[in-house]
């Protein structure tokens, strides 16, 4: 089955960073993008190198695990047992009154996830933390157990890390006042570290734009279709004139380079009014 990546002009939108390589400790700053980084319509929430300095936040009322993804790595990054997941979680509650006083937990698990087959593999779980405390008007963090790696892992370039960070309710009611907040500067906003050791790992993102399929229109009236996508893979290049009930058909195939860049050119453009096109592996 084919896995489709992206869709020009309606399909998925990476927002990102410029590359980046952070010496350990390895603090990511997870931070929404204006724009948004979504993969499979699932997220709108990012993995970056950089902290924001307008503050974020997501809402809490109850157990709740939120998912953030990194753009596409540029370059391998290997990891070892001796590497430890950790991180920083901050809280605020906004209740005018102790009614809403609540406890709980944290945790962060880190994944190395393929975009060409949807699959994951967990790379370091630190699991819960102790209970915090979170009561009125209060602005509250912690930090997680620092863990060790498991196992030797590297995630290959054009693979994505996905943080999920789970909040638990452990007791009390913060109705509509809990929140999470991210996209602060690093000593006030929730952080991952990964790894939270000083061993010499080195995260290097895609550049911005990664995974967006640009199509621009070339003086013939051929169009000419760019993208970031995963090194040396190749593309089936797919087109179809109607997205209320599409008919998607090949009509050509190209291979990335080494960086990941790809392009293609659709040389039958100008026999169509409308085209609109997408990628697909095998």
């Amino acid at each position: 089955m084919r896995k489709h990546l992206m869709v020009g002009l309606v399909g998925l939108v990476a927002g990102g960073l410029a590359p980046a390589v952070l010496a350990a400790p390895t603090y990511l700053a997870l931070r929404q993008e204006s724009g948004a980084w979504i993969y499979g319509g699932a997220t709108s929430q990012t993995i970056e190198s950089a902290f924001g300095t307008n503050y974020a936040a997501l809402p809490f009322s109850g157990t709740t695990r939120y998912d953030f993804f990194s753009p596409r790595l540029a370059t391998a990054t290997a990891l070892t047992t001796s590497d430890k997941g950790g991180g920083t979680i901050f809280m605020f509650n906004s209740s005018p009154s102790h009614a809403n006083d609540f406890s709980v937990t944290g945790r962060m698990l880190y994944y190395d996830y393929d975009p060409r087959t949807g699959n994951e593999t967990l790379i370091s779980d630190t699991g819960n933390s102790g209970t915090k405390n979170v009561n009125m008007g209060q602005f509250v963090n912690w930090a997680l157990p620092n863990v060790k790696l498991p196992a030797n892992w590297t995630v290959p370039a054009g693979h994505l890390l996905h943080i999920a960070v789970t909040l638990t309710l452990a007791s009390g009611n913060p109705g509509t006042f809990g929140l999470l907040v991210y996209n602060g500067p690093q000593t006030s906003s929730t952080t991952a570290l990964l790894p939270q050791n000083n061993n010499q790992v080195s995260w290097n993102f895609s550049p911005v734009g990664s995974g967006r399929l640009s199509i621009c229109a070339q003086s013939d009236g051929c169009q000419r279709l760019t993208c970031i996508v995963v090194p040396s893979q190749t593309y089936a290049v797919q087109a179809t004139t109607n997205l209320a009930a599409p008919v998607w058909t090949t009509i050509g195939s190209a291979t990335a380079d080494s960086t990941g860049s790809f392009s293609f050119t659709d040389t039958r453009a100008t026999n169509y009014s409308v085209r609109l096109y997408r990628l697909a592996t095998p």
